[in-house]
């Protein structure tokens, strides 16, 4: 909660939404028609005007990312479906094991949907603003951290609006003779609450834009989510001497680096617009109840997922279910972070 409500971090990116976003009621036609240099239609968003200095946290997870062989071998040794072979022979054992590793790079994605990213149907709430608080030295390609295409907001609306087109081959037959021809598609991925893949084969253009992003212990990146983004394929420690030079200024890093794992602490803000106030509402009453949100994109598998809540139910101090007192609350928030979860109003 520290980072969640940490002030610098929500100025900065109040910052970010001012220079990135319009925020004054701007309609696309407008900055389409207007006669400028510079093209400013990447701004425009159908979530209307607000102010950039009023937001709300997110409630956001955590990154640990072990070395990849290490997940390979832990892999190696879970039995399928979690069940043990106990009374098996080794090589009957042996075909049950998963392959897998138990921990896999995430593929280059966006957090949006980019094929209706200019409605607001079916949206939850509106997280343009990304971040994260990085607690190891990541600093060389390949070392399971962050990768992204810099920049590629400015052309995100251009590029959806040319349909995502691939190059296909079409066969067809004119007369007794049959050629071919190359036809351009679209090929809209799958978007999974706010999640979009990039496709290796249709986006491979984009995807081989893609670089790592070198971050110290202790430093903090921002992006945006019409930015592709993910992490690198493989986590391969570099050798002990060859860390990338400095010093780190980190404890975390210092006890977390010499296992070769990458450990970053996620964090974002909410603009303060309509769905979003909806949105905050629903987070802070699972924060007052001390349990995970079930509300978002977060990644958190719930243990009691799909158990019916039954109101009216009762504590063993009497307490209505997740009723926490007005004084327990305010003990753990500042001013700005009270104003954050939403406990007070803008």
């Amino acid at each position: 909660m520290k980072i969640a409500t940490n002030e610098t971090l929500f100025q900065i990116t109040c910052q970010l939404w001012k220079a990135a976003y319009c925020h004054d009621g701007e309609e696309l036609e407008d900055l389409l028609d207007c006669d400028v240099v510079e093209d400013k239609s990447y701004k425009w968003h159908p979530f209307g005007a607000f102010d950039c200095n009023r937001g709300y946290m997110y409630i956001d997870r955590i990154g640990y990312r072990i070395p990849t062989a290490l997940a390979e071998r832990i892999g190696k040794q879970q039995p399928k479906n979690g069940q043990h072979q106990c009374n098996s022979t080794n090589s009957n054992q042996s075909k049950k094991l998963r392959k897998r590793p138990i921990q896999r790079s995430l593929t280059p994605h966006f957090d949006c949907c980019p094929e209706s990213y200019h409605n607001t149907t079916n949206k939850g709430k509106w997280r343009p603003i990304q971040c994260f608080v990085s607690l190891t030295d990541n600093l060389q390609p390949n070392t399971g951290g962050f990768e992204a295409v810099p920049g590629f907001h400015r052309e995100f609306r251009s590029w959806v609006e040319s349909g995502r087109k691939s190059m296909s081959t079409t066969p067809h037959r004119d007369g007794d003779e049959e050629q071919s021809e190359e036809q351009q598609q679209p090929h809209p991925q799958p978007c999974v609450g706010e999640y979009t893949h990039l496709n290796p084969t249709h986006d491979r253009e984009l995807i081989r834009r893609i670089q790592h992003i070198p971050v110290k212990a202790g430093s903090v990146v921002f992006w945006d989510n019409r930015i592709p983004h993910g992490n690198s394929y493989r986590n391969d420690p570099p050798l002990a001497d060859d860390d990338g030079g400095g010093e780190t200024n980190s404890d975390y890093s210092k006890i977390l680096g010499t296992s070769g794992s990458r450990a970053v602490v996620y964090c974002s803000f909410l603009p303060d617009v309509d769905i979003n106030r909806i949105f905050v509402g629903k987070q802070l009453q699972y924060w007052k109840m001390k349990r995970s949100p079930r509300v978002g994109d977060r990644w958190i598998k719930q243990e009691d997922e799909g158990v019916d809540e039954k109101e009216g139910a009762f504590d063993a101090k009497g307490k209505q279910d997740g009723e926490v007192e007005k004084n327990e609350v305010q003990l753990q928030l500042t001013d700005l972070g009270q104003r954050l979860i939403g406990l007070l109003e803008w």
